[in-house]
């Protein structure tokens, strides 16, 4: 299983402000259906263009307690391996908006970060769509 998740791109910026802190917290009941060993593709805007930020090699999953960090971004946490877990360079990254929109999930939003509002903010891929992120990120920069 893999995933598609919209990264807020001020939480973006505050992670890599304050270090990274590999993990994703969200209120989709996808998250915690991702095992040890599957990623979650975080994209996230830099300006006006769509760009891959995160590719999450899962390690552990969570509920969030009432009151924990990250618990305002939602219920479910999924914690990334330090190691194989990449972040991406977003400033002036290659736009990934019609890639995204080429995949089997509906993103069919006039703007694209619409088709992921709420609990829409993660989407699951299939194994093609995963095969496109790993050779679309294969040339990317990462931090």
């Amino acid at each position: 299983m893999a995933l598609l998740f919209f990264w807020r791109g001020d939480n973006y910026s505050n992670d890599m402000a304050n270090g990274k802190a590999y993990e994703l917290n969200q209120n989709n009941n996808l998250m915690n259906k991702v095992n040890r060993g599957e990623h979650i593709w975080a994209f996230t805007r830099d300006g006006k263009t769509y760009v891959l930020a995160l590719d999450l090699y899962a390690i552990s999953k969570k509920i969030n307690p009432p009151q924990s960090p990250g618990s305002e971004y939602g219920i479910y946490k999924v914690e990334g391996d330090q190691t194989k877990s990449r972040y991406f360079k977003t400033k002036k990254g290659k736009n990934i908006e019609l890639l995204i929109r080429s995949l089997s999930i509906t993103a069919n939003a006039k703007i694209l970060g619409h088709s992921f509002r709420g609990r829409n903010g993660v989407k699951l891929l299939n194994t093609i769509d995963e095969q496109i992120l790993k050779k679309f990120a294969s040339n990317l920069s990462t931090i």
